[in-house]
């Protein structure tokens, strides 16, 4: 799709994409730091943008994307620390102490893959069918995996009642 504008599609969609990774990730400095990275992967794959989708299905997909690789990157940089502070090379850092109820934790619980999904279904209300075709999964993958993810927020949630 010839003349295809990044400014154009930064300023239409980034409130959408905004939204997305705000519920994906939890820190402040984490979203700018993925909505950077969403948007610097659009701007490079833009010329190779042939239009068979909306640009805003594009959009979430290079977005989902996006996100998946960065918290798998942060979860061997997390097994990595782990290792090495079990060995003694390194001091692993201690969470805050005092730290309340918080969405954040039991949904650290998750895969980067069932956070994802369950984002786009629970948060997002994409359809399963629209969720399967973004992340390019199996439309049967993605119910088992919204199916497993819940079970585990349910049983993370339900640990938070007995406290």
């Amino acid at each position: 799709m010839a003349g295809l504008d990044f400014e154009t599609v930064y300023q239409e969609h980034k409130g959408n994409i905004w939204s997305l990774v705000s519920r994906y990730v939890f820190t402040a400095e984490d979203r700018e730091d993925l909505f950077q990275e969403v948007f610097i992967n659009v701007h490079r794959a833009l010329p190779r943008f042939r239009g068979e989708s909306a640009v805003g299905t594009w959009l979430y997909r290079i977005a989902v994307n996006t996100a998946v690789n960065q918290l798998k990157k942060r979860d061997r940089h997390r097994k990595v620390i782990e290792v090495l502070s079990g060995l003694r090379l390194i001091e692993a850092e201690e969470p805050a102490a005092g730290a309340g109820f918080s969405l954040e934790r039991p949904l650290a619980r998750l895969s980067p893959r069932q956070r994802m999904v369950v984002t786009l279904s629970d948060i997002e209300e994409k359809k399963l069918e629209e969720i399967a075709a973004l992340m390019a999964l199996p439309l049967g993958t993605v119910k088992s995996t919204l199916h497993r993810a819940r079970e585990i927020l349910k049983k993370e949630l339900s640990a938070y009642d007995r406290l």
